[in-house]
């Protein structure tokens, strides 16, 4: 079975993170400085969700306001509506339609209440890349706290903290970072603390798993992150020059900038999500067309919640699988055009 499903998470993981011996946390801290440039703490947790839970309700107070967007989805969007349960109010800021965010209404969204903006750094479902840098400016302008999920990127684009300004920064292991599942943390900037009633019930991860984190981390260092990102961006670029020239796909993204993840999200006129999705298994590939959990950004879209296919691609995927998900697609519509192939 190709997997083409790395964005929820990665099958194929380096050998070494399965045998890994058992590691501590201080272990795993110390790659993760040097993958991250983080220069604060780092509160390791069991993944992505919980980090993001607890990074928020450690900085953010019931009944303040929080800035967030559109494209968020699954865990900031449930620790967001928790907040507004709680009394607090999200203003979220809306995207274009190619889902990227609208950056010039940052700065009018703030209040005298606000306190944090609350946002993805990458998008599960387009593949965009959120511009940190227009966002902490806005942060940083008026003093509010920047939280930013990171499971998305985290192993698939080079990333230092010290250079962004983010407050809280919180990542998942088990996606392309090719660690275990169960595995995650906080990167906090220095200065930064959560609120201590927050990290009593925190539970990290089990030693074996830290071992696993350890050795997914060493691999990409020992790689180079530049050198573990590039591939699968050429893999996710070569598969979307192709089927952006079938007459009857739609992509969905900005696909006129280089700052992107290795996601490519697409409907096929005339096949529902989980037809083309059936279609691609039944020829052993596997995809994701339902769950994507951001009603937000699929509304922007014009797109329901169960109507996109999305092929993520990892460091262990390879050309010839590209190629022959390509061919899979061509055959669902009758094509025979060798020349997308190419």
């Amino acid at each position: 079975m190709t997997y083409l499903n790395n964005a929820a998470t990665t099958v194929v993981k380096p050998k070494t993170v399965k045998n890994a011996p058992p590691a501590s946390c201080q272990d795993a801290k110390d790659r993760l400085y040097r993958l991250l440039g983080c220069k604060g703490d780092i509160i390791l947790t069991q993944g992505g969700r919980q980090a993001i839970r607890a990074a928020v309700m450690g900085l953010v107070k019931p009944g303040e306001h929080i800035i967030s967007t559109d494209m968020e989805y699954g865990a900031v969007l449930d620790v967001l509506r928790e907040l507004e349960d709680g009394g607090s109010t999200v203003t979220y800021i809306p995207v274009n339609q190619y889902g990227v965010l609208r950056y010039d209404l940052l700065e009018q969204a703030v209040t005298d209440d606000t306190a944090a903006i609350v946002c993805s750094h990458g998008s599960n479902v387009t593949g965009n890349i959120t511009d940190m840098e227009k966002i902490g400016a806005v942060a940083r302008k008026n003093h509010l706290k920047l939280i930013v999920d990171g499971c998305q990127t985290v192993g698939a684009t080079p990333i230092n903290l010290e250079d962004m300004q983010i407050d809280a920064f919180c990542f998942t292991g088990h996606k392309k970072l090719m660690a275990p599942y169960g595995t995650g943390g906080i990167c906090l900037k220095k200065g930064i603390s959560l609120d201590e009633k927050v990290l009593e019930d925190l539970p990290e991860p089990d030693e074996k798993k830290l071992g696993g984190l350890c050795a997914a981390v060493d691999f990409i260092l020992e790689k180079g992150i530049y050198g573990i990102s590039i591939f699968p961006h050429r893999l996710a670029k070569r598969f979307f020059e192709s089927v952006s020239s079938m007459k009857n796909v739609t992509v969905y993204g900005d696909f006129g900038t280089n700052t992107r993840i290795p996601t490519v999200a697409i409907s096929v006129e005339g096949f529902s999500a989980e037809e083309v999705k059936d279609f691609m298994r039944k020829n052993k590939i596997a995809v994701k067309s339902r769950d994507f959990n951001a009603p937000r950004l699929m509304k922007a879209l014009g797109r329901e919640e169960e109507s996109l296919v999305r092929f993520s691609f990892g460091y262990f995927n390879t050309r010839m699988e590209v190629n022959d998900a390509i061919w899979v697609l061509m055959d669902l519509q009758g094509l025979d055009d060798l020349y997308l192939l190419a």
